[in-house]
């Protein structure tokens, strides 16, 4: 078993041999990347580790007969894309975007029996406030409440459910740094009202996601 030392200075592990390989292959690893075995502690980097030393390209140095590190001149010592970071970064938000999901189908699927409830709530708080307003607005609230649930409501209600879904869907695969495309919609739709149980809120934590998402070790990390 072995630690892996991230970008950000934090430890991560543990984790196989075979992991470590996996990750080299989709190039989130490289030679410079910090890591220590569980049975022998010590930091050091992965290209000084005779066990994983066929997992890396090498490319030979004419007439020297030497290899030389595929990792370019000048390249960071940091882990060029380190899943586990990104993962620990990315996991508050999109916990918070599955809850807004489940929140938002929720809300959605209970709209037709929620509306003239929540009509009738506007109305008494509008009518107790004392609140002036335009003489056709409370007519227009109560014609609201009347009509029940229109055609109107279940068109958007259908638009919330799919946002809702998509949302979800897209915040999983953020938790699992799985398809990039689809995390960055999810944070983007957060934002949107159809998209979201609460659209103030919703705006903070679409930025938020996506600020993340666009770094490039957390961007990188992605499959």
């Amino acid at each position: 078993m072995y630690k892996i030392k991230g970008a950000d200075q934090k430890e991560y592990g543990p984790i196989t041999a075979e992991q470590i390989r996996q990750w080299i292959r989709e190039n989130r690893l490289n030679r410079a990347s910090l890591a220590e075995s569980v049975d022998n502690p010590g930091w050091k980097t992965l290209g000084e580790f005779p066990e994983f030393a066929d997992a890396f390209p090498a490319a030979a140095v004419p007439g020297s007969g030497q290899f030389q590190s595929s990792v370019p001149p000048g390249a960071s010592t940091a882990a060029v894309a380190d899943p586990i970071a990104a993962a620990a970064q990315l996991k508050a938000p999109a916990i918070v975007l599955i809850v807004f999901a489940v929140l938002g189908m929720l809300l959605g699927i209970g709209s037709p029996f929620t509306k003239k409830p929540m009509m009738d709530g506007f109305i008494r708080i509008i009518e107790q406030s004392g609140a002036q307003l335009p003489p056709d607005a409370l007519k227009q609230m109560e014609n609201t409440r009347d009509e029940g649930f229109t055609l109107k409501d279940g068109f958007g209600m259908a638009i919330g459910l799919v946002s809702n879904a998509v949302m979800l869907f897209g915040a999983l695969k953020m938790m699992k740094l799985q398809s990039w495309g689809l995390a960055l919609t999810a944070a983007i739709l957060v934002m949107l009202p159809c998209g979201s149980c609460c659209c103030c809120i919703g705006i903070g934590i679409g930025i938020w996601a996506i600020i993340l998402l666009n770094k490039p070790e957390i961007k990188g990390a992605f499959r």
